[in-house]
């Protein structure tokens, strides 16, 4: 299986976070306050020769049960999957969505509704037979868009 080297080819660009309610009365989740951080990646040769290149995507970060106020309450959080367990993350590559294991997401308020975001994961895409598993650090910044 051959390996992406996300890395060595691609950057973090700046991304949002947003905040929007939802329910699904069929599968008995009540309106729920979601919580999404989307950071886009610089377009990419995937080395994968069945995908378009360049690739161009994002990581896409979910969380619910967060009980934030104002998103001034995201300075300081630390939204690894250790802590939060019901969180979702993942990128797609390789016509697949592949999981990401976050071991840090760290968020500091810079002004406004403007976050630095740092972080540290494990893109999963051996769950997809896509490539090796592979680390993928950054830093970046995003934007607050509420709900």
């Amino acid at each position: 299986m051959q390996t992406i080297n996300l890395e060595s080819k691609t950057n973090a660009l700046p991304g949002e976070i947003e905040s929007y309610w939802f329910e699904n009365e069929s599968v008995g989740l009540k309106n729920t306050l979601f919580h999404r951080i989307t950071i886009p990646l610089s377009p990419f040769d995937s080395g994968l020769e069945y995908e378009q290149q360049p690739v161009e995507t994002a990581i896409v970060f979910d969380w619910y049960k967060l009980n934030l106020k104002c998103p001034e309450d995201l300075d300081g959080l630390n939204l690894r999957h250790d802590t939060f367990t019901d969180a979702e993350a993942s990128v797609y590559i390789g016509c697949s969505h592949n999981w990401c294991h976050v071991k840090s997401l760290e968020i500091s308020l810079l002004s406004g509704g403007e976050f630095r975001i740092k972080g540290n994961l494990i893109v999963e895409f051996e769950n997809e037979g896509v490539a090796k598993n592979e680390p993928f650090c950054f830093e970046t910044t995003a934007i607050f868009r509420g709900a």
